[in-house]
């Protein structure tokens, strides 16, 4: 049976519990963990829970983010797809969510009828019974009028209850026998020749029941199974969700990549690339610590930064730019995540747009756009540059730290590369750097700039980001 699985600290139950209560009011089958039976494993009953469930909600407060069982409970959520409705009872959004449409409860209310209409898009929504006692509720009806009319039904009810049983038993056999009658006479001056009716039932609107029958034998319904159309159609702003990290689409076109300014962007030349999704932001050190979690990463090669002694797996600095990887550390994560590292192509062309642009943001440089020349002495947490931000909705992608992309360094590539998907030489002993980091000048931040080092060079200025294709 489809159902709301409700993911949340148990610190704030609470709350959830009155959110249980009005949901279940409003029509739809909720589960959450304290309904689990004695005997029970955890682990495997919330997964079973969270595989059957039709819509997702997560209660998102500071105790939630701590909470490893709901960690756990979003990524698989988002792994396989389910609709999601963060609830907002305390903090701000977590990084990976505040793209999606979410719901302010911070003062400890419930959702509002808009909350269930969206919700009832995707998750049953039950109609009214007596056995439920739901009546659904008109829009700007209240509170108390909802439960006085929940009243009258239950006085109505208990009125039909208490007519007679006798009255009832006798009215029915009179009632059946004089149907009896009508249709004994109508049969015997009607009898058809042959009767091959034919009708349709609506079922569903994705399901269509056929039911045949004939003078001899009534079979049963048929049904053809007929489901629901859907090709996603990506554009500006669409959002993919991986390992709870916000990806934002970058759609297939042209735009002119390199520049004039230094011999290896030479020359400026038009290169056509698919769509791709790009991470919004630089992978954060909470993101990359999953992966080492998982037992698939290797941790940072150092935890500090440049002025912090504890920096990694300080959870202070979570959102800040995981740093000290390199290019075969980060190219893992993003595997790990079912991505990639980016193209030089499809790194500049997200940083960068189509009109040729120096910055992510447009032409002139200052403290208020990037995290560079040493403004902060160190890195900041990412998405906190707000007029940096580029044509495509992508933050820090001047500035704050360097980021690995997956081709090979060649100063003279431009010269002869593809117009058309380029992935960079063939080999190498450089892979390429893109965008500058907290302690570099104005030239090198620029969308075309070209850095290089060797693959096993770390540094506290070089993070990266991931990429992932179009199915």
């Amino acid at each position: 049976m489809g159902h709301i699985f409700i993911s949340y600290s148990h610190k704030d139950k609470d709350y959830v519990h009155k959110l249980q209560n009005v949901l279940q009011n409003e029509g739809f089958e909720v589960w959450i963990d304290d309904r689990i039976d004695y005997g029970e494993e955890w682990p495997t009953e919330i997964e079973l829970r969270l595989d059957q469930c039709e819509a997702f909600i997560l209660v998102v407060s500071e105790n939630a983010k701590k909470s490893k069982w709901v960690q756990n409970e979003v990524r698989r959520a988002e792994r396989t797809g389910k609709p999601f409705f963060p609830l907002v009872l305390q903090g701000d959004p977590w990084l990976y969510i505040e793209s999606i449409q979410w719901f302010d409860v911070k003062d400890g209310s419930v959702p509002d009828e808009k909350f269930f209409r969206r919700l009832a898009n995707f998750a049953t929504r039950r109609k009214s019974s007596v056995e439920r006692q739901y009546e659904p509720k008109p829009v700007g009806q209240t509170n108390a009028q909802r439960v006085e009319r929940l009243a009258e039904r239950r006085t109505t009810t208990a009125n039909t209850r208490a007519v007679s049983p006798t009255y009832v038993t006798i009215g029915g056999v009179v009632i059946v026998a004089l149907l009896g009658l009508i249709f004994g006479i109508n049969y015997l001056l009607n009898i058809p020749a042959s009767v091959t009716p034919t009708e349709t039932v609506n079922s569903t609107p994705f399901e269509t029941a056929v039911i045949s029958t004939s003078t001899e034998t009534k079979n049963p319904p048929t049904r053809t199974l007929v489901p629901p159309a859907f090709t996603p159609t990506p554009g500006i702003g669409s959002i993919f969700m991986s390992d709870g990290v916000t990806m934002l689409y970058v759609p297939a076109g042209t735009f002119s990549m390199g520049s004039e300014k230094d011999n290896d962007e030479k020359p400026i030349h038009s290169v056509d690339l698919d769509g791709y999704y790009m991470d919004k932001y630089e992978v954060t050190n909470a993101a990359y610590k999953r992966c080492v979690d998982a037992g698939t990463c290797a941790a940072p090669k150092e935890s500090k930064s440049y002025t912090r002694p504890a920096y990694y797996g300080n959870f202070e600095f979570d959102e800040f730019p995981v740093i000290y990887v390199d290019w075969n550390m980060a190219k893992t994560y993003c595997e790990w995540r079912d991505s990639r590292l980016p193209t030089e192509a499809e790194w500049e062309k997200a940083a960068r747009g189509t009109d040729g642009r120096t910055y992510p943001w447009g032409e002139d440089i200052s403290c208020d756009k990037l995290n560079y020349n040493n403004c902060t002495g160190d890195t900041t947490k990412v998405g906190s540059y707000l007029d940096g931000v580029s044509p495509y909705g992508l933050y820090d992608m001047a500035g704050n730290v360097w980021e690995w992309v997956s081709d090979w360094y060649d100063g003279k590539y431009y010269q002869n590369s593809p117009s058309s998907n380029p992935l960079g030489a063939a080999s190498g002993s450089y892979r390429v750097l893109r965008g500058g980091s907290w302690n570099y000048v104005d030239n090198v931040t620029r969308s075309s700039y070209r850095f290089n080092v060797t693959p096993d060079y770390i540094s506290n200025g070089i993070g990266f980001r991931c990429a992932r294709s179009l199915p």
